[in-house]
């Protein structure tokens, strides 16, 4: 036997030469009934992910605050400047979906030691957030909505983080 006649006997290569056209490959009602799972899978995990994404951004605007004003207080034990913006103004830009700036209900106005994260316009889901440390040592942390993705508390009262 040649070598072309032992590779057209082998098992492989017969089933193949059996396959008529057509047979190979997905048929139609294969395709769609994937193609339906994969939209139902989609449209469960789409919200699951917005909603991930949403305490993502609370999470690293609540620990920018607080870094802010540790820095703040670093600033003041080395007898250096501790005047509004002085921190905060590093801050914007920094964090998406949100405008830092110095929290305007602070007690230490004139001070980096309130810091106040507001959520754009376009979030309506997002809270604000506020952290002040005070004179005492104590710090006062706020949120807006304790509804909303890293504020605790009820839902349409203000809260904590």
């Amino acid at each position: 036997m040649t070598l072309l006649e032992n590779y057209l006997k082998s098992k492989k290569v017969q089933k193949t030469l059996a396959t008529k056209p057509g047979e190979e490959g997905f048929s139609l009602v294969e395709l769609v009934v994937v193609i339906a799972v994969l939209a139902i899978l989609s449209a469960v995990a789409i919200p699951a992910f917005n909603g991930v994404q949403a305490n993502a951004r609370a999470s690293a605007v609540k620990n920018g605050l607080v870094n802010g004003v540790k820095e703040c207080v670093i600033l003041e034990s080395d007898g250096r400047a501790t005047a509004p913006y002085t921190v905060v103004q590093s801050w914007p830009g920094n964090y998406t979906g949100y405008t830092v700036t110095n929290w305007p209900g602070g007690g230490r106005i004139n001070s980096c030691y309130n810091a106040f994260a507001q959520a754009d316009a376009n979030k309506p889901d997002e809270s604000d957030f506020a952290i002040q440390y005070n004179s005492d040592g104590t710090v006062v942390k706020w949120c807006e909505d304790g509804g909303e993705p890293g504020c605790t508390g009820t839902a349409g009262q203000a809260g904590t983080w």
